[in-house]
């Protein structure tokens, strides 16, 4: 009872004021609520979004939602909004210039986030570093080294950085020099390895392995051997093929 005279008071002291910033506030809690699940739902049924990215624009929605609501129902209690604006205002001046370096990693991690240059299980080389990419967040991408090692790279670096991204493509073309002295058949040496590479599985078929002369000089010439394969056999079917190519000369154009 003691509760209800003291909302009675407040009503006869406040009037209606007070009864809508309170229904403000209830109201404009429920909306922000709402806003953030709508947006999360409608940006992951698009498929276009990254997860992280969804729910952080979701959540920065809701928040700008409620500061308006806060805003109001505090006119509604009599406070003066526009003080508290610029009061706001200037605080978030000084934060943003006290954490500018992680505001800086938050605005890359939504560049990389909704432009995409490399995903989740893409083999990368970015800010002085290569291996797969293990997850991607605001603040830092997680990549895994060859040696199996794990490096959080901050995103601010990677986005200002070259990106080369090793697994965005379904095949990928390897390079292999072979000296071929002038005494031998080069015809006879082109079609050599170009059967040795196209009899290794890895090697694709289209588009299929080819020879050409890339150099000549007294001594002989350097053929050029191309072949594509898939990102993923590119390191064994490097080092089959540099086995297979070193034992070949050795023996056939020794």
């Amino acid at each position: 009872m003691e509760f209800v005279e003291q909302l009675k008071d407040l009503l006869t002291q406040y009037g209606p004021p007070f009864v809508a910033g309170i229904a403000i506030l209830v109201i404009g809690s429920w909306v922000a609520s709402f806003v953030q699940h709508g947006i999360a739902t409608a940006l992951e049924k698009v498929g276009k979004v990254e997860l992280t990215l969804a729910r952080f624009l979701a959540s920065l929605a809701r928040y700008l939602v409620l500061t308006v609501v806060v805003l109001a129902a505090l006119s509604q209690f009599g406070v003066q909004t526009a003080s508290l604006v610029a009061i706001f205002g200037a605080a978030g001046l000084a934060v943003g210039l006290a954490l500018q370096g992680t505001l800086a990693n938050v605005a890359a991690g939504v560049m990389l986030l909704a432009f995409r240059p490399y995903r989740v299980g893409d083999r990368i080389e970015a800010a002085g570093t290569a291996g797969k990419v293990e997850a991607i967040d605001l603040f830092v991408t997680d990549i895994r080294t060859d040696d199996n090692i794990q490096v959080l790279v901050p995103n601010g670096k990677i986005w200002g950085d070259k990106v080369t991204n090793h697994s965005k493509y379904q095949m990928k073309r390897l390079d292999f020099e072979i000296a071929v002295p002038d005494s031998a058949d080069v015809e006879a040496a082109c079609t050599k390895v170009v059967t040795i590479a196209a009899g290794d599985p890895r090697a694709l078929k289209s588009p299929a392995p080819e020879a050409i002369i890339a150099k000549y000089s007294g001594d002989g010439v350097t053929l050029a051997l191309r072949v594509w394969v898939s990102p993923a056999d590119e390191g064994a079917m490097r080092s089959s093929m540099n086995l297979a190519l070193r034992n070949l000369t050795k023996n056939a154009f020794a």
